[in-house]
């Protein structure tokens, strides 16, 4: 009773904004404007003296089309550091940034990969398909940097891009991505940072895309708190709170690639005018036919090292109590062909058609054997796939379709498949009002990781089923009023998930997920009060235990200041989730996996906020989890993991284009 009634009172604190609207003689309605529109957008004063701007795009499905993609000038938002929560609203994690994670929310996990250890931390590393196209009038640095928690607690994040276009055809780009911290708990040290290298060619026929990078991180383990009890009824300093882990296991990941695409365009070319944006159009030229080539290699490696077991943690070990290190790696080539015949430039309605092969090589090594000697093998597999798909993607067409389909039709993968598809109805010219449907239907076999592992503490061999999975989901969106709704979902039979004692399992019944969720952004003036609900449930959910409502509140005044040279924004964020069995976590394997102990959540986390904008620079200032000595310290994230104490961060991003 007592939880409901917290439940309650969080869900009408969020909303009391909305119900005071309506006893008002505001308009919280949309009037028109958006936050870049009245000038919170980066360089709003200056846009007029210099017309810098940049066009950034993705090529989807390896070469057939272009994606353009929005880039984000807004200042709204650049407080919310932890990258876990720009991706989803609740999250089982460790407490510090960056550390491993599993998002809360079904509908928004990442997508399994062939090497499983980097699903854990994906948020914070960057791989080809994050990578976007760009396009710009003058040389462009960004730079951004923020820091918090204090001496021994410190949590930073280094971020650092230059784009530059060599010829009016080709631009290259460079990014360094640092995060580490201190950890506000003891022996919770963390670092990942990530080096790239990135261009892009086009001119006439031919369409040239490169990308080089590496993602390096470890993670020291602390296990959790030792004594939860104790830790909720006292108030001691974070940094001498007992944990269950003193030796400093680590766990460190390494992951390599290179991607390049090049694409031929055939047939005689014809002008077609392509919406940019709002404002700005660009002139085309459009070929029939085009021919697409891409290489992908990647090479992983995961490592476990402790230098002393700690036998009341872990009961079990298959190796040494002593000095250790499990470690597995991978090695994927890919090579992809399509040839395509692109939409007609003057029907509109003439979808493009493609077919192609992929050719997919795997090898992974781990440890076979508890011996000192001859303890490693390799294991090879390859895989030929065949791709179609058809698309109409036209920027001024009403009705707009993307399907496509794989199947493996030789090597160690036969038999899975993937098709998936897209379709969206826009109800005026504009394009603002929309609703999209996306279906998706696989039969995959399990990954490497999933089947075989020899480590200290775990060990398994399994054969399991193929996972056969569907999902189902549509939305609209109405950009002028702010608003998306959406419904979702998922079935999966034979699905994979790490049970109780922390192996892996297989349900081989049918696994039903439903999803639903709401997005509004209310305005009284330069009040605006951003909401985000979603509502989920699962059918079995001593197989997967989700939050039925997670909710992230976004309360902010904003405003420009001296003749619109100061952007000021003041504001207080909320984030909730209704209590479930929320994942406990497996050192030695970096993997959340089942537990029945306790429910965690039902505990709103209060962060207040103040971001200011001068020209081309955005400070902000934050008092994270500000109340957290207002209530309980019921503040858990993961089984046995609290999450980060009251800090204080300060950033700012920085842009420069001259």
């Amino acid at each position: 009773m007592r939880s409901m009634k917290k439940f309650v009172f969080t869900i009408l604190a969020c909303l009391v904004s909305i119900i005071s609207f309506a006893q008002s003689d505001f308009d919280y309605g949309y009037d028109g404007m958006n936050p870049e529109e009245e000038g919170m957008a980066q360089d709003s004063t200056e846009r007029e003296i210099a017309p810098f701007y940049r066009v950034a795009w993705k090529w989807k499905h390896d070469g057939v089309f272009k994606e353009l993609v929005p880039i984000d000038t807004v200042m709204d938002g650049i407080h919310n550091t932890n990258l876990i929560f720009k991706k989803s609203v609740a999250n089982t994690y460790l407490g510090n940034f960056p550390s491993p994670y599993l998002p809360a929310i079904y509908v928004l996990w990442p997508e399994t990969s062939d090497f499983m250890p980097l699903d854990r931390i994906r948020a914070y590393i960057f791989r080809p398909e994050d990578a976007l196209a760009y396009n710009m009038t003058a040389p462009y640095t960004q730079l951004s940097y923020f820091n918090g928690g204090g001496k021994g607690k410190s949590e930073n994040w280094l971020d650092v891009w230059h784009l530059q276009n060599i010829s009016p055809f080709w631009n290259a780009g460079i990014r360094y991505n640092l995060m580490s911290s201190d950890g506000a708990y003891q022996y919770q040290k963390t670092k990942i940072y990530n080096f790239a290298l990135f261009s892009d060619f086009e001119k006439e026929r031919v369409a040239v895309s490169f990308f080089l990078n590496q993602n390096v991180g470890r993670v020291n383990e602390n296990g959790g708190v030792e004594d939860v009890e104790l830790f909720r009824d006292t108030t001691i300093d974070a940094k001498i709170v007992a944990t269950r882990l003193q030796n400093e296991p680590n766990n460190n990941f390494y992951n390599f690639n290179l991607y390049a695409s090049g694409q031929y365009n055939i047939g005689k070319g014809k002008e077609v005018i392509k919406t940019l944006d709002s404002l700005r159009s660009d002139t085309l030229i459009t070929y029939p036919m085009k021919a697409t080539l891409t290489l992908r290699i990647e090479d992983d490696q995961y490592k476990f090292r402790e230098e002393g077991v700690e036998t009341t943690f872990f009961p079990v070990s298959y190796l040494s109590e002593g000095n250790n290190a499990d470690k597995i790696k991978a090695r994927i080539y890919e090579v992809n062909t399509k040839f395509i015949l692109n939409e007609h430039p003057k029907y509109k309605y003439l979808p493009g058609v493609y077919a192609g092969l992929t050719f997919k090589y795997l090898k992974h090594g781990n440890r076979i054997s508890a011996d000192t000697i001859n303890n490693w093998g390799e294991t090879k597999s390859t895989a030929t796939y065949l791709n179609v798909g058809a698309f109409n993607v036209d920027s001024t067409a009403m009705f707009t379709f993307d399907v496509w389909g794989d199947l493996c039709l030789l090597g160690d993968y036969s038999g899975d498949y993937k098709l998936a598809g897209e379709i969206t109805q826009y109800f005026n010219r504009n394009r603002n009002a929309f609703v999209k449907v996306n279906a998706l239907v696989q039969n995959t076999t399990p990954t490497r990781f999933y089947e075989y592992y020899f480590g200290n503490h775990q060990k398994w061999d399994n054969d399991f089923d193929k996972v056969h999975s569907y999902q189902v989901k549509g939305e609209f969106r109405n950009v002028r009023l702010r608003t998306e709704l959406g419904l979702a979902l998922n079935n999966t039979k034979n699905y994979l998930y790490f049970g109780e004692d922390a192996l892996p399992a297989q349900y081989s019944g049918d696994l039903l997920v439903f999803t639903a969720w709401a997005k509004e952004c209310f305005r009284a003036g330069h009040f605006y009060f951003d909401e985000t609900v979603y509502y989920q449930l699962s059918n079995k959910t001593e197989v997967l235990d989700l939050p039925m409502v997670a909710l992230y509140s976004h309360n902010y005044y904003m405003n420009r200041f001296f003749k619109n040279a100061l952007g000021f924004q003041l504001g207080v964020d909320l984030f909730y989730n209704t209590s479930f069995y929320a994942p406990a976590y497996m050192p030695s394997i970096m993997q959340f996996y089942n537990q029945r102990e306790e429910k965690l959540g039902n505990y709103p986390k209060l962060d207040l906020f103040l971001v200011l904008n001068i020209k081309r620079a955005d400070i902000f200032a934050k008092l994270e989890h500000f109340n957290m000595y207002f209530g309980d310290r019921n503040y858990f994230s993961a089984y046995t993991y609290p999450i980060n104490p009251m800090k204080f961060k300060f950033g700012v991003r920085w842009n420069f284009y001259d």
